[in-house]
């Protein structure tokens, strides 16, 4: 049994001196026991070299100094992270003989009994001369120790007794020691795992100044687990700033691309951890689902897995970090909200960066960004802020009704005292950046940057499209939300519904109206039973949200004498929508007729004689309007009169017109 020397893997470009070194000692110490047992079974006498094994069992074993090596040698590298003694590095060389030289397998075959080509515990243990009961006593080879135990060996046959499992080394392993170490990851891992490139765009600087100092520790101590976790809100800016930050300590950043895990392998965690020690990496994981969705249960047996590993685990997400969902408490969290701009415009109602995004575009806006950085290359803004834009509208659209405004001040008719609140409404957003910015006037408490008033008012009075006029003023767009259809008789549903609509909207800088308040913000009496409590929990859920929303958020009623004084005190703005009196109903069946139509139809005795609301005015004149055209005539005194019987009727009023 001579195989060529050329076959040995010590002398390839980049592979390991010390692996081609003790390939060569182990090969040589196979081929004396190979020699000893086969002149046992032939009754010869043993071949040169035997006596030295049997005297010495541990010959050369523990006698070797690694140092002598460098430490840029893989198989030193490797001993240095997993803590392997020189015994495990023998015995990991055993293991690779196979794969390298062809007839070492060919021996083992012969001499295990076990018909494979790959070394039993049992024989890889007499290659060294180290008996079957020290080897078990020293846990050498065992599930525990850290060549099975870090993956860089594992049992071909574990349900064997210990000394006839078969011992075999993964193939990411052996590429590692041949020298490829480049940003290649393991088949097991990939598509799960890619190596950020280190052209993926630059850190903020306050960012990176943030997280520098978590991860300064760990470059000391690599062997110890350390897990931090970045809220990142609207920012973006957490996987920038670690891969940077972890680049300076010498990680190789490597992120989790967390869509599909479920269909990743069993082994895949500690397929991970194995993959980040043996690259000297960091593991980055985005946390863009929610703890309790069916997506989550693979995500968190990762993190936890991560979390015992001895390697840094960094977290990030859109909220903050919920330690009870996900089990892991974090050693360090890093709020990269607060150092983020503050808004600056004076026009759109934009929620600062460091507000929170709808947990569905945070995701796709996270999937862009890490796509982008594995490129080296950065995500460009226009190409971020419509995917947010995309995402938001679909999560909101299965909640709201979106409305492009397509109205203005000229089309609102309403009495003067009315147009000035709404004026001032808009001014709450306009000059907020001032006012509460540089004036230093935000109140505390987690408020918000934004705005919140309560229209109140008949049915018809202008309250919606009074909400329609101030986003065109402020150049953005109306999510119209029917308070009803968002309670849930589930438990904790009402709220996550509530949270997707204001996440969505703050998203889309939108403003947000909430019809029938009165269903959530009504007068509380004593609490009964369940069902009080429960009510009570919603509205003071969606209080504290209206209080930390970023945008305009607006709030209608029909009844406001049936809301809660303590929650009407709260609102930014309260308009009262009154009926209109004779002279604005003038206006408004002058504004629906037209000028010419108005001038024949008796507008003043319509005015005075009826006392509707501007949606019921609308309502007759588009009545009365179709009648006229269904007989190809024009509209008439006639056709109103009748068209205002037809709104009578609707309204339960009795019509007595002569």
């Amino acid at each position: 049994m001579s195989p060529p020397d050329q076959s040995r893997p010590g002398g390839m470009q980049g592979s390991s001196d010390l692996l081609g070194s003790r390939l060569a000692v182990v090969e040589d110490r196979l081929r004396l026991l190979y020699a000893q047992r086969t002149a046992d079974d032939h009754g010869d006498e043993p071949g040169e070299g035997s006596d030295e094994h049997q005297k010495n069992p541990a010959a050369g074993a523990d006698s070797w100094d690694i140092r002598r090596y460098g430490d840029e040698d893989p198989l030193v590298r490797l001993s240095q992270d997993f803590n392997l003694s020189p015994v495990d590095i023998d015995l990991l060389a055993c293991a690779l003989l196979p794969e390298l030289i062809t007839v070492c397998g060919a021996a083992y075959r012969m001499m295990s009994g076990a018909h494979s080509a790959r070394p039993t515990v049992a024989l890889a243990l007499d290659v060294l001369g180290i008996p079957l009961a020290e080897g078990l006593a020293r846990g050498l080879l065992r599930a525990t120790s850290p060549l099975l135990a870090d993956g860089l060996m594992e049992y071909e046959n574990p349900d064997a007794t210990w000394p006839e499992r078969l011992l075999r080394v993964p193939d990411r392993v052996l590429t590692h020691l041949l020298g490829n170490r480049d940003s290649a990851v393991a088949e097991t891992c990939a598509p799960h795992l890619q190596v950020v490139s280190a052209g993926a765009g630059p850190a903020d600087p306050p960012a990176l100044a943030e997280l520098r100092p978590c991860l300064a520790d760990d470059a000391n101590d690599a062997a110890q687990p350390r897990t931090v976790y970045l809220q990142e809100g609207t920012t973006g800016l957490a996987l920038s700033a670690a891969c940077a930050a972890l680049r300076e300590v010498g990680q190789m950043p490597l992120v989790v691309n967390p869509e599909d895990l479920e269909h990743a392998p069993d082994d895949f965690t500690d397929a991970v951890v194995r993959e980040a020690r043996l690259l000297r990496g960091a593991v980055i994981v985005p946390v863009f689902v929610e703890p309790d969705g069916r997506e989550a249960t693979v995500l968190r047996r990762l993190i936890t897995g991560l979390a015992r590993a001895p390697l840094t685990t960094v977290l990030y997400g859109n909220g903050t970090w919920d330690t009870e969902a996900w089990g892991v408490t974090p050693a360090a969290f890093l709020d990269l909200t607060r150092i983020s701009p503050k808004p600056t415009t004076e026009q759109a109602p934009r929620p600062p960066a460091g507000e929170r995004l709808c947990m569905t575009a945070a995701a796709a806006l996270d999937r862009a960004r890490r796509r982008a950085a594995v490129r080296a290359r950065v995500l460009p803004p226009e190409e971020a802020l419509q995917i947010s834009h995309d995402c938001a509208l679909r999560d909101l659209g299965r909640l709201a009704r979106h409305v492009r405004p397509s109205v203005t001040w000229d089309d609102l008719v309403l009495p003067p005292l009315v147009r000035e609140r709404l004026e001032a409404l808009t001014f709450r957003i306009r000059h907020r950046a001032r006012v509460l910015g540089e004036w230093h006037l935000r109140r505390g408490g987690g408020r918000g940057w934004g705005a919140t008033a309560l229209f109140a008012g008949d049915s018809g009075t202008g309250k919606t499209m009074a909400a329609e006029v101030v986003a065109a003023e402020l150049a953005v767009d109306l999510y119209i939300v029917s308070l009803p259809a968002v309670v849930s008789k589930y438990i904790g549903e009402t709220e996550k519904n509530l949270e997707k609509i204001f996440s969505a909207a703050e998203s889309l800088s939108g403003v947000i109206v909430f019809d029938e308040a009165d269903s959530m913000f009504a007068k509380r009496g004593a609490v009964r039973d369940a069902n009080d409590r429960y009510a009570n929990m919603q509205s003071a859920y969606l209080l504290q949200r209206l209080e930390s929303f970023d945008g305009l958020a607006v709030l209608t009623t029909n009844l406001r004498s049936n809301l809660d004084s303590a929650f009407t005190r709260r609102f930014d703005e309260v308009i009262e929508f009154q009926s209109p009196g004779t002279d604005v109903r003038a206006r408004l069946w002058r504004k629906f007729l037209g000028r010419e139509r108005a001038d024949t139809c008796g507008i003043d005795h319509l005015a005075a004689r009826f006392n509707l609301a501007g949606g019921s005015i609308r309502a007759v004149v588009e009545t009365a309007a179709f009648a006229a055209a269904a007989q190809d005539r024009d509209l008439s005194m006639k056709d109103l009169l009748q068209g205002v019987e037809v709104e009578y009727r609707k309204l339960g009023r009795l019509f007595n017109d002569p």
